[in-house]
């Protein structure tokens, strides 16, 4: 699992950080920022579940249909829980607007990857062998 949660990890960075490229150069182009914002998203929403489908849980036998409407949804419960913790921790006063965004961002990863794991990416009942698993490997150890 910790190997897994790195690799989940990478694939979040990566899309921030292509999150926070295109939204940048889109606003510096003229776009309205929540325009801009949205687009960011949507581009880095793709780069995020390509990633995750192909990197973090490659070894899961998934439908990709399946697997892309059900991320789609992970990832707007990770934005509206990760928006409300923001709201919630600069309505308190107590941290400074850096301190309580890394803390929400981070509540808001932690909540996706769960969700991503135990659900997104989960195996359809029946295939929980791993892609790459040796099928005569399962002869062997019944």
């Amino acid at each position: 699992m910790w190997g897994q949660l790195l690799r989940f990890g990478i694939v979040g960075l990566l899309a921030t950080f292509v999150h926070m490229v295109i939204g940048f150069l889109l606003i510096q182009s003229n776009w309205l920022p929540v325009m801009a914002n949205l687009l960011a998203f949507i581009i880095a929403f793709l780069v995020s579940f390509i990633g995750h489908l192909g990197f973090s849980f490659a070894n899961q036998v998934v439908s990709l249909s399946s697997a892309l409407w059900k991320f789609a949804l992970v990832a707007l419960i990770g934005f509206a829980c990760n928006e409300v913790l923001l709201i919630l921790l600069l309505s308190e006063g107590d941290l400074t607007d850096t301190v309580s965004l890394w803390i929400s961002t981070g509540c808001a990863a932690v909540l996706t990857f769960a969700l991503s794991r135990v659900w997104a990416f989960r195996a359809a009942r029946g295939t929980d062998e791993p892609i790459d698993a040796d099928p005569s490997a399962k002869l062997t150890n019944q």
